[in-house]
């Protein structure tokens, strides 16, 4: 039987498989196959066939916008419950939990960094505007005296120096920055450390981009901490870890979901209601308090306290990991 006879269609009526299928996988060889090889896993698609044919493929594997229907609702409304459903076998109709995870952390991190730049352009744009008016009212106060006044040149560089950034001048910068070198009695990475966080003052927004790449990364790896922190404290549940990893991974999804919507609040609102949005992170206690009585079956007082203490140890490790984060990134700028 040469190659192409054995790459046949299949004419045999079964759900899983069309007339446009293999009945010998080609790739390698396996003789029973239906969506997928069970040898090595290969699709068992041939694209040799009509365009209306592949199109109807491409629309029947886009099936994330019903997923994600079926997914948002219990994912922001009922804490644990998909969690439950994951271990219950019923995975089909919800996105993946790690999927979920990867959408919204890159949303939280792109809003994050866009409303950030966002800031400094409109607090750059007020400081030249106080310029501008404190310009033109000397200006005006010295034509209402009708005082004849030059430009002092010599003076170019003393102004400069004076000009403040945050509260802290160049000239007093440079001195810090001088005297922090000649101290012999600070390591030097702590003086890295200290002219990298004068000099990022200067570069925000890179100092900034920096920052969220790197906490992107840590709290990629926190996550299986968390779950060690759920064992720890819920270690009569005798769940198994990966029990807990799930629910920490949906967990996760559910702060960056919540903080990427008080962000797009935030920017959308009038200045008067958008600060007030940000009560909206008292959300993240409660859905981790009922999360933890739907999925480990607690009482709702037992849930309250488990998730106090959960919270207590993974937030004093958050804040020792983002002072270490904000030393390593400012090393970045020595």
């Amino acid at each position: 039987m040469d190659l192409e006879k054995s790459l046949d269609k299949s004419s045999v009526k079964k759900s899983d498989i069309t007339p446009y299928d293999f009945m010998i996988c080609p790739n390698c060889g396996e003789t029973e196959v239906g969506k997928y090889c069970p040898n090595c896993g290969q699709s068992n698609k041939d694209f040799n066939k009509p365009v209306k044919e592949i199109i109807s493929d491409l629309l029947d594997s886009i099936n994330l916008d019903i997923r994600i229907i079926n997914t948002l609702f219990p994912f922001f409304f009922k804490p644990g419950f998909l969690s439950q459903e994951y271990f219950k076998g019923k995975r089909k109709k919800y996105v993946p939990p790690m999927r979920m995870y990867l959408f919204f952390s890159v949303v939280f991190f792109f809003l994050a960094q866009y409303s950030g730049n966002l800031h400094d352009k409109q607090e750059n744009e007020k400081k030249e505007i106080k310029n501008i008016n404190q310009s033109a009212i000397t200006f005006n106060g010295l034509f209402n005296n009708e005082e004849v006044f030059t430009i002092d040149t010599s003076s170019v560089d003393s102004i400069n120096k004076s000009i403040t950034l945050d509260g802290l001048s160049k000239e007093n910068k440079e001195k810090i920055i001088q005297e922090v070198v000649n101290d012999t009695t600070v390591s030097d990475g702590i003086k890295d450390m200290i002219i990298g966080g004068l000099n990022a003052s200067e570069k925000k927004e890179l100092f900034r981009n920096r920052f969220l790449k790197y906490i992107s990364y840590v709290l990629f790896l926190l996550m299986p901490l968390f779950a060690s922190l759920l064992a720890l404290i819920l270690w009569k549940s005798k769940k198994l870890y990966v029990h807990h990893l799930i629910f920490s991974i949906n967990f996760h999804s559910f702060v960056f979901g919540l903080s990427s919507l008080i962000i797009i609040l935030s920017l959308i609102l009038p200045a008067n209601f958008a600060s007030n949005i940000w009560i909206l992170l008292w959300g993240i206690p409660i859905y981790l308090m009922f999360g933890i009585r739907q999925f480990y079956n607690r009482r709702l007082i037992g849930a309250f306290f488990k998730m106090f203490g959960v919270l207590l140890l993974y937030s004093t490790i958050i804040s020792i990991v983002l002072l270490i984060l904000v030393l390593y990134t400012a090393k970045d700028f020595a």
